[in-house]
C-alpha cells in the first residue's frame, strides 16, 4: 500500500513542479502578470518543498543499503540529492541572498527538470511495470 502512496506522491510532485514552472514563466514572460500567479507560485513552491522533503527523508534510510542495488536506484538517489541541494540553494537565495534573485528562474527550471527525472527514474518505471501486466 505504501508503495502506491509514494508513487502517487512522486507523480504529484512532478506535476506541481511543472505547473509551478509554467506559472513563473507566465509571470516573467508577461510584464505585469497577474499577482495571483505569483501568489500561486509561492504557495505551490512551499507545497513542493514540503512534499519533496518528506519523500526525501522517508527514502533516505534506503541509501544505507548500497550493496547489490540496481543502477536505476543509484541514479534515482543521486538525482534526488542534486534536486534537494538545488532546493536548499533556491530557498537560501529567496530568504537570505537577495543579490542573486536573477538566477532563480534558471534554478527553478533545473529543479523542475531534476524532479521530473527523479520521478521518471522510479515512479515512471513502476507505472510502466503495472501497465504491462
Amino acid at each position: 500500500m505504501w508503495e502506491s502512496v509514494i508513487v502517487a506522491g512522486a507523480i504529484t510532485l512532478a506535476v506541481i513542479g511543472t505547473v509551478n514552472t509554467v506559472l513563473m514563466f507566465e509571470v516573467l514572460g508577461r510584464r505585469g502578470g497577474p499577482d495571483i500567479f505569483k501568489w500561486m507560485h509561492r504557495w505551490l513552491g512551499r507545497v513542493f518543498l514540503v512534499l519533496f522533503t518528506a519523500l526525501f527523508i522517508y527514502m533516505l534510510p534506503r541509501i544505507a543499503f548500497l550493496a547489490n542495488v540496481p543502477i536505476n536506484f543509484l541514479v534515482h538517489g543521486f538525482l534526488a540529492m542534486i534536486v534537494f541541494i538545488l532546493l536548499i540553494g533556491k530557498f537560501l537565495v529567496v530568504r537570505r541572498y537577495k543579490v542573486y534573485m536573477s538566477s532563480l528562474p534558471l534554478l527553478g527550471v533545473y529543479i523542475m527538470l531534476g524532479s521530473i527525472l527523479v520521478v521518471m527514474s522510479s515512479a515512471g518505471i513502476e507505472v510502466f511495470k503495472r501497465l504491462s501486466h
